[in-house]
Protein backbone atom coordinates (compact mmCIF):
# COMPACT_ATOMS: atom_id res chain seq x y z
CA UNK A 1 0.00 0.00 0.00
CA UNK A 2 2.61 2.66 0.68
CA UNK A 3 3.78 3.58 -2.61
CA UNK A 4 0.16 3.56 -3.76
CA UNK A 5 -0.06 7.15 -1.13
CA UNK A 6 1.71 9.11 -3.48
CA UNK A 7 -1.69 8.91 -5.66
CA UNK A 8 -3.49 10.52 -2.60
CA UNK A 9 -1.96 13.49 -2.81
CA UNK A 10 -1.49 16.48 -5.03
CA UNK A 11 0.34 19.86 -5.24
CA UNK A 12 -2.47 21.41 -3.06
CA UNK A 13 -2.20 20.98 0.41
CA UNK A 14 -4.68 17.86 1.30
CA UNK A 15 -5.15 16.79 5.10
CA UNK A 16 -2.81 13.99 6.45
CA UNK A 17 -6.31 12.84 8.78
CA UNK A 18 -8.67 12.61 6.08
CA UNK A 19 -6.49 10.70 3.60
CA UNK A 20 -5.88 8.00 6.64
CA UNK A 21 -9.19 8.26 7.60
CA UNK A 22 -10.85 7.43 4.34
CA UNK A 23 -7.95 4.95 3.82
CA UNK A 24 -9.70 3.50 7.04
CA UNK A 25 -13.24 3.88 6.21
CA UNK A 26 -14.07 6.60 8.75
CA UNK A 27 -17.60 7.73 7.50
CA UNK A 28 -17.39 10.91 9.44
CA UNK A 29 -18.88 14.15 7.62
CA UNK A 30 -15.40 15.84 8.06
CA UNK A 31 -13.63 12.89 6.22
CA UNK A 32 -16.39 12.36 3.54
CA UNK A 33 -16.29 15.80 2.73
CA UNK A 34 -12.78 16.34 1.99
CA UNK A 35 -12.54 13.07 0.15
CA UNK A 36 -14.96 13.94 -2.54
CA UNK A 37 -13.44 17.67 -2.83
CA UNK A 38 -10.08 15.81 -3.59
CA UNK A 39 -11.46 13.19 -5.56
CA UNK A 40 -10.49 10.18 -3.34
CA UNK A 41 -13.84 8.86 -2.59
CA UNK A 42 -13.31 5.38 -5.00
CA UNK A 43 -10.47 4.96 -1.49
CA UNK A 44 -13.10 4.83 1.01
CA UNK A 45 -11.71 1.87 2.90
CA UNK A 46 -8.91 0.54 0.39
CA UNK A 47 -7.11 -0.10 3.64
CA UNK A 48 -8.95 -0.65 6.68
CA UNK A 49 -6.08 -2.09 8.87
CA UNK A 50 -3.97 1.32 8.38
CA UNK A 51 -2.17 2.42 11.26
CA UNK A 52 -1.05 5.90 12.39
CA UNK A 53 2.01 5.08 12.92
CA UNK A 54 3.24 3.26 9.82
CA UNK A 55 1.13 6.43 7.99
CA UNK A 56 3.02 8.55 10.03
CA UNK A 57 6.12 6.99 9.05
CA UNK A 58 5.40 7.54 5.61
CA UNK A 59 4.59 10.91 5.71
CA UNK A 60 8.07 11.53 7.58
CA UNK A 61 9.93 9.27 4.92
CA UNK A 62 8.49 11.26 1.62
CA UNK A 63 9.38 14.33 3.44
CA UNK A 64 12.68 13.74 4.15
CA UNK A 65 13.17 12.42 0.30
CA UNK A 66 11.77 15.68 -0.57
CA UNK A 67 8.31 14.52 -2.05
CA UNK A 68 6.02 16.13 0.05
CA UNK A 69 6.24 18.96 2.26
CA UNK A 70 4.17 18.57 5.71
CA UNK A 71 2.93 21.47 7.50
CA UNK A 72 0.62 21.10 10.59
CA UNK A 73 -2.63 19.66 9.51
CA UNK A 74 -1.89 19.22 5.75
CA UNK A 75 0.70 17.98 3.30
CA UNK A 76 1.74 18.21 -0.33
CA UNK A 77 3.91 17.05 -2.88
CA UNK A 78 6.46 18.87 -4.30
CA UNK A 79 7.78 19.34 -8.23
CA UNK A 80 9.90 15.94 -7.22
CA UNK A 81 6.78 14.49 -5.52
CA UNK A 82 4.85 15.49 -8.65
CA UNK A 83 6.81 13.43 -10.83
CA UNK A 84 7.78 10.55 -8.70
CA UNK A 85 3.67 10.05 -8.61
CA UNK A 86 3.08 10.31 -12.51
CA UNK A 87 6.10 7.66 -12.78
CA UNK A 88 4.36 5.21 -10.06
CA UNK A 89 1.10 5.63 -12.21
CA UNK A 90 2.78 5.09 -15.33
CA UNK A 91 4.12 1.72 -14.63
CA UNK A 92 1.64 0.28 -12.15
CA UNK A 93 -1.62 -0.84 -12.05
CA UNK A 94 -4.06 2.01 -11.68
CA UNK A 95 -7.82 1.05 -9.39
CA UNK A 96 -10.64 0.88 -11.71
CA UNK A 97 -13.94 -0.31 -9.18
CA UNK A 98 -13.39 2.01 -6.60
CA UNK A 99 -16.51 3.30 -7.33
CA UNK A 100 -18.19 0.29 -6.48
CA UNK A 101 -15.95 0.51 -2.63
CA UNK A 102 -19.64 0.95 -0.59
CA UNK A 103 -21.29 -2.55 -2.23
CA UNK A 104 -19.36 -4.81 0.51
CA UNK A 105 -16.06 -5.12 2.35
CA UNK A 106 -14.30 -7.02 -0.65
CA UNK A 107 -12.01 -9.40 1.91
CA UNK A 108 -14.94 -11.08 3.42
CA UNK A 109 -16.60 -11.45 0.21
CA UNK A 110 -13.59 -13.07 -0.52
CA UNK A 111 -13.42 -15.42 2.17
CA UNK A 112 -17.00 -16.47 1.71
CA UNK A 113 -17.13 -17.16 -1.64
CA UNK A 114 -13.66 -19.24 -2.02
CA UNK A 115 -14.83 -21.21 0.70
CA UNK A 116 -17.65 -21.95 -0.65
CA UNK A 117 -16.27 -22.76 -4.19
CA UNK A 118 -14.01 -25.35 -2.47
CA UNK A 119 -16.92 -26.82 -0.87
CA UNK A 120 -19.00 -26.92 -4.33
CA UNK A 121 -15.96 -27.81 -6.19
CA UNK A 122 -15.20 -30.74 -3.11
CA UNK A 123 -19.10 -31.81 -3.11
CA UNK A 124 -18.82 -32.41 -7.01
CA UNK A 125 -15.68 -34.59 -6.39
CA UNK A 126 -17.94 -36.77 -3.74
CA UNK A 127 -14.87 -35.70 -1.59
CA UNK A 128 -15.15 -35.43 2.33
CA UNK A 129 -11.97 -36.13 3.74
CA UNK A 130 -10.36 -31.82 2.85
CA UNK A 131 -9.21 -29.10 4.78
CA UNK A 132 -11.41 -25.97 4.54
CA UNK A 133 -10.41 -22.38 4.12
CA UNK A 134 -9.38 -21.39 8.07
CA UNK A 135 -12.36 -19.07 8.51
CA UNK A 136 -14.17 -17.44 11.73
CA UNK A 137 -16.89 -20.16 12.62
CA UNK A 138 -19.79 -17.79 11.04
CA UNK A 139 -18.54 -17.59 8.03
CA UNK A 140 -18.54 -21.19 7.77
CA UNK A 141 -21.79 -22.18 8.79
CA UNK A 142 -23.08 -19.20 6.41
CA UNK A 143 -21.52 -21.10 3.48
CA UNK A 144 -22.45 -24.47 5.66
CA UNK A 145 -26.03 -22.90 6.00
CA UNK A 146 -26.53 -21.98 1.85
CA UNK A 147 -24.94 -24.60 0.50
CA UNK A 148 -27.81 -26.98 2.73
CA UNK A 149 -30.40 -25.03 1.00
CA UNK A 150 -29.34 -26.65 -2.87
CA UNK A 151 -29.05 -29.54 -4.26
CA UNK A 152 -26.91 -31.47 -6.82
CA UNK A 153 -27.78 -28.81 -9.22
CA UNK A 154 -25.77 -26.17 -7.35
CA UNK A 155 -22.44 -27.51 -9.07
CA UNK A 156 -23.75 -26.64 -12.45
CA UNK A 157 -25.32 -23.63 -11.55
CA UNK A 158 -21.81 -21.93 -9.83
CA UNK A 159 -19.59 -23.34 -13.03
CA UNK A 160 -22.16 -21.20 -15.14
CA UNK A 161 -22.06 -18.31 -12.71
CA UNK A 162 -18.50 -18.03 -12.81
CA UNK A 163 -18.21 -18.42 -16.34
CA UNK A 164 -20.54 -15.38 -16.68
CA UNK A 165 -18.75 -13.52 -14.09
CA UNK A 166 -15.14 -14.38 -15.87
CA UNK A 167 -16.28 -13.11 -18.89
CA UNK A 168 -17.81 -10.14 -18.22
CA UNK A 169 -14.36 -9.23 -16.21
CA UNK A 170 -11.83 -10.55 -19.13
CA UNK A 171 -13.48 -8.01 -21.14
CA UNK A 172 -12.60 -4.92 -19.15
CA UNK A 173 -9.09 -6.38 -18.44
CA UNK A 174 -8.00 -10.08 -18.79
CA UNK A 175 -5.56 -9.96 -16.28
CA UNK A 176 -8.32 -9.41 -13.48
CA UNK A 177 -10.28 -12.70 -15.06
CA UNK A 178 -7.05 -14.66 -14.63
CA UNK A 179 -6.71 -13.60 -11.01
CA UNK A 180 -9.99 -14.41 -9.94
CA UNK A 181 -9.96 -17.41 -11.77
CA UNK A 182 -6.92 -19.12 -10.55
CA UNK A 183 -7.03 -17.55 -7.37
CA UNK A 184 -9.99 -20.01 -6.83
CA UNK A 185 -9.78 -23.09 -4.33
CA UNK A 186 -11.19 -26.40 -5.42
CA UNK A 187 -10.55 -30.49 -5.27
CA UNK A 188 -6.83 -31.23 -5.60
CA UNK A 189 -6.12 -27.22 -6.92
CA UNK A 190 -4.76 -24.57 -4.21
CA UNK A 191 -4.67 -21.68 -6.65
CA UNK A 192 -2.21 -18.84 -6.82
CA UNK A 193 0.05 -17.69 -4.45
CA UNK A 194 0.57 -13.96 -3.91
CA UNK A 195 4.30 -14.91 -5.79
CA UNK A 196 2.80 -17.00 -8.43
CA UNK A 197 -0.22 -14.50 -9.53
CA UNK A 198 2.75 -11.57 -9.40
CA UNK A 199 5.33 -13.67 -11.43
CA UNK A 200 1.68 -14.85 -14.44
CA UNK A 201 0.38 -11.40 -14.59
CA UNK A 202 3.85 -9.30 -14.65
CA UNK A 203 2.94 -7.10 -12.13
CA UNK A 204 4.55 -5.94 -8.42
CA UNK A 205 3.03 -7.43 -5.00
CA UNK A 206 1.17 -4.06 -4.43
CA UNK A 207 -0.15 -4.00 -7.65
CA UNK A 208 -2.03 -7.45 -6.58
CA UNK A 209 -3.48 -6.39 -3.71
CA UNK A 210 -5.58 -3.33 -6.12
CA UNK A 211 -6.14 -5.77 -9.17
CA UNK A 212 -7.53 -8.07 -6.19
CA UNK A 213 -9.93 -5.23 -4.73
CA UNK A 214 -11.11 -4.81 -7.85
CA UNK A 215 -12.18 -7.96 -9.28
CA UNK A 216 -13.89 -8.78 -6.17
CA UNK A 217 -15.52 -5.16 -6.09
CA UNK A 218 -16.56 -6.28 -9.65
CA UNK A 219 -17.55 -9.12 -8.54
CA UNK A 220 -19.93 -8.00 -5.66
CA UNK A 221 -21.58 -5.28 -8.28
CA UNK A 222 -22.01 -8.66 -10.68
CA UNK A 223 -23.81 -9.87 -7.32
CA UNK A 224 -26.53 -6.75 -6.91
CA UNK A 225 -27.46 -6.38 -10.69
CA UNK A 226 -28.07 -10.17 -10.71
CA UNK A 227 -30.29 -13.05 -8.84
CA UNK A 228 -28.52 -16.21 -8.52
CA UNK A 229 -27.21 -19.03 -6.22
CA UNK A 230 -24.43 -17.10 -5.95
CA UNK A 231 -26.65 -13.60 -4.80
CA UNK A 232 -27.83 -15.75 -2.13
CA UNK A 233 -24.83 -16.51 -0.63
CA UNK A 234 -23.32 -13.18 -0.71
CA UNK A 235 -26.62 -10.87 -0.16
CA UNK A 236 -26.15 -10.26 3.66
CA UNK A 237 -22.42 -8.81 2.87
CA UNK A 238 -24.05 -6.90 0.12
CA UNK A 239 -25.00 -3.26 1.00
CA UNK A 240 -27.82 -1.33 -1.40
CA UNK A 241 -26.59 2.24 -0.66
CA UNK A 242 -23.98 3.81 0.21
CA UNK A 243 -25.77 5.12 3.45
CA UNK A 244 -25.60 3.65 6.77
CA UNK A 245 -28.74 1.55 7.99
CA UNK A 246 -29.77 5.18 10.61
CA UNK A 247 -28.87 7.61 7.35
CA UNK A 248 -30.99 5.83 4.88
CA UNK A 249 -33.64 5.65 7.79
CA UNK A 250 -33.59 9.59 7.87
CA UNK A 251 -33.52 10.09 4.51
CA UNK A 252 -37.02 8.14 3.45
CA UNK A 253 -38.07 9.78 6.30
CA UNK A 254 -37.22 13.52 5.02
CA UNK A 255 -38.10 12.39 1.47
CA UNK A 256 -41.19 11.82 2.77
CA UNK A 257 -42.00 14.91 2.78
CA UNK A 258 -40.42 15.01 6.84
CA UNK A 259 -38.65 18.09 8.39
CA UNK A 260 -35.53 17.25 10.52
CA UNK A 261 -37.25 18.21 13.38
CA UNK A 262 -39.99 15.94 13.02
CA UNK A 263 -37.38 13.21 12.11
CA UNK A 264 -35.39 13.96 14.78
CA UNK A 265 -38.39 13.42 17.41
CA UNK A 266 -39.77 10.19 15.71
CA UNK A 267 -36.36 8.51 16.04
CA UNK A 268 -35.32 10.36 19.44
CA UNK A 269 -32.16 11.29 17.74
CA UNK A 270 -30.08 14.54 18.56
CA UNK A 271 -31.04 17.19 15.27
CA UNK A 272 -27.49 17.04 15.11
CA UNK A 273 -27.47 13.52 14.46
CA UNK A 274 -30.08 13.65 12.16
CA UNK A 275 -28.44 16.65 10.20
CA UNK A 276 -25.03 14.85 9.56
CA UNK A 277 -27.45 11.82 8.15
CA UNK A 278 -28.62 14.56 5.80
CA UNK A 279 -25.16 15.48 4.56
CA UNK A 280 -23.94 12.20 4.51
CA UNK A 281 -26.49 11.58 2.06
CA UNK A 282 -26.04 14.71 0.33
CA UNK A 283 -22.07 13.80 -0.36
CA UNK A 284 -22.67 10.43 -1.32
CA UNK A 285 -25.67 10.43 -3.22
CA UNK A 286 -25.20 13.50 -5.34
CA UNK A 287 -28.11 14.74 -6.68
CA UNK A 288 -31.01 12.56 -4.77
CA UNK A 289 -31.67 15.28 -2.23
CA UNK A 290 -33.27 18.69 -3.22
CA UNK A 291 -30.71 21.05 -1.95
CA UNK A 292 -32.89 24.19 -2.77
CA UNK A 293 -35.21 23.17 -0.13
CA UNK A 294 -32.56 22.11 2.59
CA UNK A 295 -30.61 25.50 1.91
CA UNK A 296 -33.25 28.42 2.03
CA UNK A 297 -32.16 31.01 -0.69
CA UNK A 298 -31.84 33.57 1.53
CA UNK A 299 -29.50 31.41 3.76
CA UNK A 300 -27.48 30.94 0.16
CA UNK A 301 -27.60 34.28 -0.88
CA UNK A 302 -25.88 35.54 2.81
CA UNK A 303 -23.53 32.49 2.27
CA UNK A 304 -22.23 33.77 -1.44
CA UNK A 305 -21.42 37.43 0.19
CA UNK A 306 -19.23 35.67 2.88
CA UNK A 307 -17.65 32.91 1.70
CA UNK A 308 -16.07 33.53 -1.63
CA UNK A 309 -13.11 31.55 -3.88
CA UNK A 310 -11.59 28.23 -3.52
CA UNK A 311 -14.16 26.16 -1.41
CA UNK A 312 -11.09 24.61 -0.34
CA UNK A 313 -10.03 27.82 1.72
CA UNK A 314 -13.20 28.93 3.09
CA UNK A 315 -13.06 29.16 7.34
CA UNK A 316 -16.31 28.56 8.92
CA UNK A 317 -16.95 31.65 11.14
CA UNK A 318 -20.38 31.47 13.39
CA UNK A 319 -22.34 34.63 13.18
CA UNK A 320 -25.86 33.13 15.04
CA UNK A 321 -27.15 31.54 18.40
CA UNK A 322 -27.31 28.91 16.78
CA UNK A 323 -23.99 27.68 15.04
CA UNK A 324 -25.24 23.47 14.77
CA UNK A 325 -27.91 24.72 11.79
CA UNK A 326 -25.38 27.32 10.96
CA UNK A 327 -22.78 25.42 10.09
CA UNK A 328 -25.15 22.37 8.37
CA UNK A 329 -25.56 25.43 5.95
CA UNK A 330 -22.33 26.26 5.67
CA UNK A 331 -21.29 22.87 4.74
CA UNK A 332 -24.50 21.89 2.38
CA UNK A 333 -23.40 25.36 0.15
CA UNK A 334 -19.97 23.76 0.23
CA UNK A 335 -21.35 20.87 -1.59
CA UNK A 336 -23.77 22.80 -3.52
CA UNK A 337 -20.57 25.07 -4.89
CA UNK A 338 -18.30 22.49 -4.94
CA UNK A 339 -20.46 19.87 -7.13
CA UNK A 340 -22.03 22.37 -9.78
CA UNK A 341 -17.97 23.35 -10.31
Amino acid sequence: MADYLLALFSAEPRRIRVIEGTLQGKRTITNLFWAQNYGILSYLGADRHLSRQGYDQWLMVQAQTGNLILNEQTAQLTERGLEAQAAWQAKHYQPKFGQWTWIANWQRLADRFLLAVQLVSEFAYHNRRYSPLDLPWHEKQAVRNWFLHHDYQIVSQVQTELKTVLTQLAAVDERLSNLFAYRLIGHEVIGWSATEACRQLGVQASDLFWMERDAWLFFAHYLTQTSSVLTNLAWPLLATTPLSSSSQQTLTAFLGGHSIEEISHARRLKVGTIREHILQAVILLPGQLPLAQLLPPKVEAELRQRYQGPVVGWQFTPHSTDPGQEFFYFRLFQVKVMQNG
